[in-house]
């Protein structure tokens, strides 16, 4: 094919593209390995809104990028996975696939890529082979970035093998992190294992994922170098974060030592948990004798469109300002930091962030793996968990006292449990007591193999209890890929076909496959308000028609319409009439304050009692095995009996003793507070 010039931007259409949807893969690598300098992908349209505004970039604003981008000479542009579908229909209502045909439309040069999972794909958990299989099968996009936060290149087959069979560009990601253990040797072991799995290196792309921005520069350096001296034509892609204030000398190290692609993002997004700056990596690259690929006026274009309407998210930013170096220590990876503070936020519990990020370095050094999704989750939920019990239970000397006791056994005694004295080896035994079951499922094997091995001995006395021993027997070494069984799709579908009463699209049956509660509330919010979410501004879309008189026009369909605010009422029992006029129709809406039939919230205080042990959102009622539980029913000692959700990992709430189901008192998708009750069971005799 012919190749794009070297020259001076000039602007012209075309002139910059190289790569374009519908090449091979094989096309895609000798592309780059040809072309003078490095390439950029743009990840401005899903992590940069991921990692610096909890994924609240809506795509009426992102659509603006596009036209530039098609014109910018980018590799690729990241417009999909991670979070960001997940999110979407969970807040933004708006769908994956919707937002890639509209991409598709508006910038048909431009490579469109995603970030998958592993056995997680776009969710949170294992999913089983049938069903990894069918959402690849079924989703346009040309280049697919994978990881495993436990580096387990096994998790990874069923991706690799249905995405090369498309024809697809695969791109297997090694999770990055600095730790002793984490040496050249043991990143060239993943690298050998991706190889072989994906039969050579001339038709995929190695990224090495530096989630949480914590390679230096020279430690980069030196990663590239030795994986391209044992893999001289393998093409190295370079993601990382900037929370260390380190990025742009770390990108240059890695184009240096040969990596032929980084991570980007427009300057004017560029925020503390981002990635590097357009602009500044091309002038920096360029300085340093390093030729970037880019049209930079075009570039310097799309940083004044975002200027234009990133003013609409300021409310989305982390509350947490600045650089900070100390990420190296409890490396929260810029996608979890502002979710956690958010979470923090709602919580009641920002003050203590300092402390859950102290306690999180810690626990990284008891339990080791890479804290990116959904590993981040499980170490955030595990260990803001363990802080805020120790400060309900004993105030901020309680958090000390914590920080102290981990402080001596990870850093003075190094774990050796029998160096502590016996009242703190009896605490240290108390720690994960009320660890998230997703922590628990980690510690037997449901996500892979750690990456350096088992946890000690103590870690799972402490999380099972007296069922510790039994636990690590039944540990498994096998991927999730060999001990999930395969989902009955037909019945599924049939199940969402019920709940919404009508045959889904397959669209929507891939959403619900991939988060059934959610999608189900995005189902419900499009059949009742349309694509209100894709048409309005973005300033209406957060904070409605605030003064009568204020009007909103927007095009529908190809045809213009208008909504303007009349009158709001008085408010009367809680509810308030406004009036509005549509396309010049006056319309009355009754709007439900928060006074409305408010309804008194039960706390759980008696033996029988099942409360709530964190805020969260009704997952289940019932458990997989046997199904939603009814009033009346017989449970055993240890059943799970419900399921909350909270900060996107599963908490199973089981049965304290055999009894009956006496009553029931939540909902599917409520939302709920600690303490609240939800079920009451007696006991049977």
């Amino acid at each position: 094919m012919e190749m794009s010039k070297t020259t001076q931007p000039t602007g012209a259409q075309g002139e910059y593209t190289f790569v374009r949807p519908g090449m091979t893969a094989r096309e895609l690598v000798q592309a780059v390995r040809n072309l003078d300098g490095v390439c950029l992908t743009s990840v401005s349209m899903r992590d940069a809104g991921q990692s610096d505004f909890k994924n609240r970039h809506r795509i009426f604003d992102l659509k603006a990028l596009a036209p530039l981008f098609n014109t910018m000479g980018l590799f690729s542009a990241e417009t999909h996975g991670g979070a960001r579908w997940h999110v979407g229909i969970m807040n933004r209502r708006e769908s994956p696939f919707e937002e890639t045909r509209l991409l598709r439309q508006l910038m048909p040069n431009v490579l469109l890529q995603t970030l998958i999972r592993e056995t997680n794909m776009w969710g949170y958990r294992p999913y089983p082979k049938n069903v990894i299989e069918y959402a690849v099968s079924h989703v346009d996009i040309d280049v697919w970035r994978c990881f495993s936060f436990l580096n387990d290149v096994r998790n990874m087959r069923t991706v690799a093998e249905t995405v090369m069979k498309r024809g697809r560009l695969f791109e297997p990601a090694i999770s990055f992190t600095v730790a002793d253990w984490a040496t050249d040797a043991y990143y060239l072991g993943v690298v050998r294992e991706i190889v072989a799995l994906c039969g050579g290196v001339d038709e995929i792309m190695l990224c090495i994922k530096d989630m949480a921005g914590v390679g230096n520069p020279a430690r980069i350096g030196q990663l590239v170098t030795t994986i391209k001296q044992h893999y001289p034509e393998l093409l190295i892609h370079y993601h990382r974060h900037v929370t260390d204030g380190l990025a742009l000398p770390a990108l240059f190290a890695a184009a240096q030592a040969g990596a032929k692609i980084v991570d980007v993002q427009e300057d004017a997004l560029v925020r503390f948990y981002g990635h590097p700056p357009i602009l500044g990596v091309q002038a920096y690259f360029e300085e340093g004798g390093i030729h970037v690929h880019l049209n930079r006026p075009v570039a310097e274009q799309a940083n004044q469109k975002v200027r234009e309407w990133i003013g609409h998210y300021e409310w989305a930013e982390s509350p947490f300002k600045g650089y900070d170096h100390g990420v190296t220590k409890h490396r929260m990876p810029g996608g979890a930091f502002p979710s956690s503070f958010e979470q923090a936020e709602k919580g009641g519990f920002l003050h203590l962030m300092p402390a859950v990020l102290r306690v999180m370095g810690l626990y990284n050094q008891i339990v080791s793996y890479f804290d990116v999704t959904p590993g981040s989750q499980i170490t955030w939920v595990t260990c803001s968990g363990i802080v805020n019990r120790y400060a309900k239970e004993q105030g901020e000397a309680g958090v000390t006292r914590l920080i102290t006791l981990l402080s001596t056994f990870v850093e003075e005694q190094e774990q050796n449990l029998a160096a502590m004295s016996e009242a703190e080896r009896d605490e240290l035994l108390q720690l994960f007591r009320n660890a998230p079951g997703d922590f628990k499922n980690l510690l037997i094997g449901s996500y892979g193999r750690l990456p350096v091995g088992w946890p000690a001995d103590w870690v799972y006395q402490s999380a099972f209890g007296d069922e510790w021993q039994t636990k690590i027997k039944e540990r498994t070494d096998l991927s999730p890929l060999e001990t999930l069984t395969d989902d009955n799709l037909a019945k599924i579908r049939q199940s969402l076909a019920e709940a919404i009463g009508r045959t889904p699209t397959e669209e929507e049956f891939i959403l619900y496959l991939m988060h059934p509660k959610d999608a189900l509330s995005f189902i419900e919010f499009r059949e009742k308000y349309g694509v209100a979410p894709l048409v309005l501004p973005t300033d209406v879309w957060r904070n409605g028609l605030l003064r009568t008189g204020q009007k909103v026009n927007f095009e529908l369909d190809g045809k213009p319409c208008c909504i303007e605010l009349v009158s709001v009422g008085a408010e009367h029992e809680g509810v308030i009439h406004v009036v509005m006029k549509v396309n010049n129709v006056t319309r009355v809406y009754p709007v439900a304050t928060p006074r409305a039939k408010k309804v008194e919230i039960r706390r759980a205080k008696a033996t029988g009692d099942i409360g709530a042990p964190i805020n969260g959102s009704v997952w289940r009622i019932g458990n997989p095995k046997r199904g939603p539980i009814q009033v009346g029913d017989i449970i055993r000692k240890g059943e799970e009996v419900a399921n909350l959700e909270a900060m996107k990992m599963e908490n199973a709430i089981l049965a304290p003793f055999d009894g009956r189901i006496a009553e029931i008192c939540v909902k599917l998708n409520d939302i709920v507070q600690e303490g609240q009750l939800l079920l009451v069971i007696e006991k049977t005799v």
